[in-house]
């Protein structure tokens, strides 16, 4: 992709369509996963081809929408101004988070996206003598740093439907530092109702008043059952209850690094301790405020995702695989062959699926959303990869 000095900066008459690409950072994640932690130091992650579909890394196609994109670049000017002393500033932005919260600053912690609080959380909570509770297959940066800092790693396989189980998880939870709960979760797609996180919380808090409890909603603005809501009401008035949140999804800022943690006042106070003073960025900052105030906005992301997500699930169950439902911007299919093979093949005809997830790798693929467009054309490789004819009533 060509980019000029006067795209990147929005100036003249160019689209900024190339810039909100950059700002969402697709397929770095994904590849980097693939290449290994040297990867992006050697520099051999590749540009994407032309016309490469990117469905790696559970990222928004479109980019920031526009209002953000245009704060974004007009911050630049700013660019001088520590996060704390630009306008708008890192305090700006924590107080619109907390009006959105119904809380005050206090309970509101800002990151480097939510990648930064899940580090800091298990260095704050998980240790040779307290151990982490987690799931598999689930999100894994908060396993990475457990091992890393030598503590033992409670693993509960997810149950045959992708969902977390709930009860084991709360049945190991005694004398550990911290449980991670990925909800919606990643990659299964799957998410807890309301009345189960608010069961499962009390039942830790029961017998092991001590753990943290750790709810990730990185994928919360794409959940579409009425019966699901957020953990952060509960964790505002609980101590030990952390929820995560990042831009990085719905509004389409992952290469802009800009997330935070909401919970109780003490337990933030804690978390805030291991916080880098200066972990945002004044263009990442300028974007978020302004995508919070648009009206409407996270709605009609929700509706496009949705309709994406419809198209892809209806396709591969027609065609007789498994596809279990999905509350997030991609699915874990069951595409009965190991991930990587499929991954290969797939990336031979220009569309780029997801990384593999152990212990579920041999069967399962997880598959972003892109556009409606993308889709399109990614559903027909898929066919044509897993070796068979796409039904006649199948989207075309």
């Amino acid at each position: 992709m060509s980019l000029s000095r006067r795209a990147l900066f929005g100036l003249g008459t160019e689209s900024s369509a190339p810039v909100a690409q950059l700002v969402s950072a697709r397929g770095r994640e994904a590849l980097v996963a693939e290449l290994g932690p040297l990867a992006g130091e050697s520099g051999l992650i590749p540009p994407p081809q032309d016309n490469e579909i990117r469905l790696t890394s559970n990222e928004n196609p479109l980019g920031p929408p526009p209002p953000a994109m245009s704060a974004i670049r007009g911050q630049f000017r700013q660019g001088g101004r520590y996060p704390t002393n630009a306008q708008p500033s890192m305090s700006d932005l924590t107080d619109v988070l907390a009006k959105r919260h119904g809380c005050s600053a206090a309970n509101i912690v800002l990151a480097a996206g939510s990648g930064e609080l899940l580090k800091n959380l298990a260095h704050a909570y998980v240790s040779e003598k307290a151990h982490l509770v987690t799931a598999t297959p689930t999100y894994l940066q908060t396993r990475g740093v457990a091992r890393y800092l030598g503590a033992d790693i409670t693993e509960v396989p997810v149950l045959s439907s992708g969902h977390l189980d709930l009860d084991k998880m709360a049945a190991a939870s005694s004398g550990a530092g911290l449980i991670f709960v990925c909800n919606p979760n990643n990659p299964t797609a799957s998410v807890h109702k309301s009345a189960d996180i608010k069961s499962f919380t009390a039942k830790v808090r029961s017998t092991a008043p001590d753990t943290v409890i750790h709810y990730d909603e990185a994928y919360h603005e794409y959940v579409t059952d009425p019966d699901y809501q957020s953990a952060d009401a509960i964790a505002l008035e609980t101590p030990n209850v952390v929820v995560t949140r990042t831009f990085s999804k719905c509004f389409g800022m992952a290469g802009m690094r800009i997330g935070y943690a909401v919970g109780h006042r003490d337990t933030m106070a804690n978390v805030r301790r291991y916080q880098l003073t200066f972990n945002t960025n004044t263009a990442g900052v300028a974007g978020a405020v302004a995508a919070l105030n648009m009206a409407g906005f996270v709605a009609k992301e929700r509706d496009r995702n949705t309709e994406a997500r419809q198209y892809t699930i209806d396709f591969f169950r027609k065609l007789g695989y498994e596809v279990g439902d999905s509350h997030t911007n991609f699915i874990f299919a069951n595409i009965r062959r190991p991930a990587s093979e499929f991954r290969s093949a797939c990336r031979r005809q220009g569309v780029g699926v997801g990384r593999d997830f152990p212990p579920m790798e041999k069967t399962h693929c997880r598959i972003s959303f892109g556009t409606m467009a993308e889709m399109r054309r990614a559903c027909r490789v898929f066919a044509d990869v897993l070796g068979v004819d796409a039904p006649t009533d199948a989207p075309q």
